[in-house]
C-alpha cells in the first residue's frame, strides 16, 4: 500500500512539475537556447549563450479563451539546426493544436517566423497538428473542414522555400 502511496505521489509531483511553457536545447555548434513565455504568452524571450544576447518575439498567437500554450523543438526545415514551435488548441471544438514555428538562422543566430505560405491553395488556412517527416522531409498540417480531414504536406524547394507538394482529403 505504501508504494502504490509513494508511486502515486510521485507522478503526481512529476506532472505538477512538468512544463512546456520553458524550453532549453543545444544547437549543433554547442550554442545553448532558452527559451520562455513572457508577458502573459504574448511574447516569447529567446537567449542565446552564444551571442550572450536575448531576442525578444512579440504577438505570439495565444488562444483567446485561456487555453494552454505550449513549446516544442524540431528541426522543421531539415538543416541540421534545432527549430521551436508555439501552439495551442484551437479556440473551437479544440480538435487540433494551431503552430507559430520559429526557424533558427545562423547568420543571424536568431530565430525567424515561418511564414505560412497562401499562395498554393492549401486545404488548412494556417499550421495545425504539425508532423514532421524527417525521412522525406516534409511538415504536414492537419486540419478538418466539414467531416473531411485535410492534410497539406508542405516540403522545401532548391531555394529553400516551404511549398505545397500535395494535399489529401478523406
Amino acid at each position: 500500500m505504501k508504494k502504490h502511496i509513494l508511486s502515486i505521489f510521485l507522478l503526481c509531483n512529476l506532472t505538477v512539475s512538468y512544463s512546456q511553457n520553458d524550453i532549453s536545447f543545444l544547437q549543433k555548434d554547442k550554442n545553448k537556447i532558452d527559451v520562455h513565455y513572457t508577458n502573459n504568452f504574448e511574447n516569447l524571450e529567446v537567449k542565446s549563450s552564444k551571442t550572450a544576447k536575448t531576442q525578444i518575439i512579440k504577438n505570439i498567437e495565444a488562444s483567446i479563451t485561456g487555453k494552454d500554450s505550449h513549446l516544442e523543438t524540431n528541426d522543421y526545415n531539415f538543416d541540421g539546426f534545432t527549430d521551436f514551435a508555439s501552439f495551442h488548441t484551437d479556440d473551437g471544438m479544440g480538435v487540433y493544436s494551431i503552430y507559430q514555428i520559429f526557424i533558427f538562422n545562423p547568420k543571424t543566430q536568431q530565430f525567424d517566423l515561418l511564414e505560412f505560405p497562401t499562395n498554393f491553395n492549401p486545404k488548412c488556412d494556417m499550421f495545425c497538428d504539425v508532423k514532421v517527416d524527417k525521412t522525406k522531409k516534409t511538415l504536414t498540417s492537419s486540419c478538418r473542414g466539414g467531416a473531411r480531414t485535410h492534410n497539406d504536406i508542405w516540403k522545401y524547394d532548391r531555394n529553400k522555400k516551404l511549398i505545397l507538394s500535395k494535399t489529401e482529403s478523406y
